[in-house]
C-alpha cells in the first residue's frame, strides 16, 4: 500500500479512482458528506470499519512490511 500512513493511502486511491465520490460512499456504506469531509482533509481521520469497507471497494490491501536485515544480522 502506497503511503505512509493507512489515511494518506485511503485518500490517495479515493482521489485516483474515476468513479463518482457518492458512488463509492454508497459501495462502502459510508455517509457521502463524511466521505467527503475525509477526501478533502476537513475530517482527520474515518472509523476503522468505515476503513475496512472503503479498502474492499477500493481494491486496497494491508500487508506487512518486508523486514529489513539489519547489517551483522544473520538469517537463520
Amino acid at each position: 500500500m502506497a503511503g505512509k500512513t493507512i489515511t494518506e493511502a485511503l485518500r490517495r486511491a479515493l482521489k485516483a479512482d474515476r468513479r463518482p465520490l457518492y458512488q463509492i460512499a454508497r459501495a462502502a456504506r459510508v455517509p457521502h458528506p463524511n466521505l467527503y469531509c475525509f477526501v478533502s482533509g476537513k475530517r482527520k481521520g474515518i472509523r476503522l470499519a468505515s476503513a475496512e469497507r472503503l479498502a474492499a471497494v477500493l481494491g486496497l490491501e494491508l500487508r506487512p512490511k518486508k523486514r529489513q536485515v539489519k547489517r551483522g544480522e544473520h538469517c537463520e
